[in-house]
């Protein structure tokens, strides 16, 4: 089962291009909204920066990519990760998942129906 903080990689095998995805709410009637790590770029947006040594996976200066947030099934994650199509991975601390959903919030590039949904979901 899935929870809030947990991660997982999915990605493009053909072009070797795999993105950290965090679990940013506790499952809600079998869905969780989920945020993507990448790297940084000229053009991201650089709310909020993941660095080196703040998660296993992040081995370069990053960035959160709210413009990719998502509302996904839990149900669809468990299959990904049992037929080896999404990677588990270690879940993020309590300070980067804080940071991560407070630029949530704050980013304008956050899709309005995943924020409404969080908003639900998380009482803060």
């Amino acid at each position: 089962m899935v929870a809030c903080g947990d991660t997982f990689l999915s990605g493009d095998d053909e072009f070797d291009d795999y993105h950290l995805n965090v679990i940013i709410t506790p499952p809600n009637a079998g869905e969780v909204v989920t945020v993507s790590v990448t790297t940084l770029r000229k053009r991201s947006e650089k709310l909020v920066r993941v660095l080196p040594g703040e998660h296993p996976f992040i081995t370069h200066e990053s960035v959160v990519a709210y413009i990719y947030s998502r509302i996904r099934k839990v149900a669809d994650i468990e299959s990904a990760i049992e037929t080896e199509n999404a990677t588990a991975c270690a879940p993020v601390t309590p300070q980067l998942l804080a940071k991560i959903r407070r630029g949530f919030l704050e980013s304008e590039f956050t899709p309005n129906g995943v924020k409404q949904l969080y908003k639900t979901i998380v009482k803060e």
